[in-house]
């Protein structure tokens, strides 16, 4: 474990509890509210990945299933697997989609063995694993070679636009969790054996809906891709290579 994981004061098990609660109240209701900026992890992430037509895919912490619509659109012939830590979100999940096939991860460890998956695609995972280099090392074991990650993750300076949602339009929390910086994840994607392709910030302003959010958005989003105001960036998308 390194020193930065070493801070983290949280565990798997206060990660399941948080989030099987919000299943349970408010986290359908509050994404609703938020459709666009929800969405909008789906709709710039599963363009990116590259499958073969019979291709294996971990989407790694899968919730409720909102990806799901949006993979099998683009690949439905794919053999998909998600993985998910809430129990809650489980049933949920298999409930929406019965025909998709769903497993318990604790995220820290992914239970398939090496060079099980063409691509993973990991949205808003990391800053809640309780073990971020270790998850990446299992990404990076389960990956076939040249097999592809699709990651995003909010920001550091994030915290700011959690605060501001929580507090005053109705979010849900994000219980247990260190949003990383855009250096530090990275350097951690790099150091398990990945090659980064790419990386984007996105959404400087936190409310997509309306044609003013987007336009904020549209003509901030060239300006957050030079270092350092792509930490303003809300989310950030990360695209690497298993070389």
């Amino acid at each position: 474990m390194d020193i930065a994981e070493a801070k983290l004061s949280f565990s798997s098990v206060e990660v399941e509890q948080f989030w099987s609660a919000v299943a349970l109240r408010e986290y359908a209701e509050a994404n609703a509210r938020w459709q666009d900026t929800h969405s909008q992890r789906y709709e710039i992430s599963v363009p990116r990945l590259v499958l073969p037509e019979q291709g294996r895919l971990l989407n790694l912490w899968s919730r409720q299933g909102g990806a799901i619509p949006f993979i099998r659109r683009r690949f439905p012939k794919i053999d998909l697997e998600n993985a998910e830590i809430s129990k809650v979100m489980l049933e949920q999940a298999r409930a929406n989609f019965p025909l998709e096939k769903f497993v318990y991860c604790d995220l820290q460890n992914i239970p398939w063995p090496d060079e099980s998956f063409d691509a993973v695609l990991s949205l808003e995972m990391l800053e809640h694993s309780p073990a971020p280099q270790n998850i990446l090392n299992e990404i990076s074991r389960v990956l076939k070679k040249g097999g592809q990650l699709v990651l995003t993750c909010p920001s550091l300076l994030s915290e700011m636009h959690l605060w501001f949602a929580d507090r005053l339009l109705g979010n849900h929390g994000e219980g247990p969790h260190r949003f990383p910086s855009v250096s530090e994840v990275k350097n951690r994607i790099e150091r398990v054996g990945l090659e980064l392709v790419s990386h984007r910030a996105t959404l400087f302003w936190p409310l997509e809906q309306g044609s003013l959010g987007r336009r904020i958005n549209h003509w901030f989003e060239p300006k957050l891709q030079w270092f350092p105001a792509c930490e303003f960036g809300i989310r950030q998308l990360y695209e690497a290579k298993k070389t």
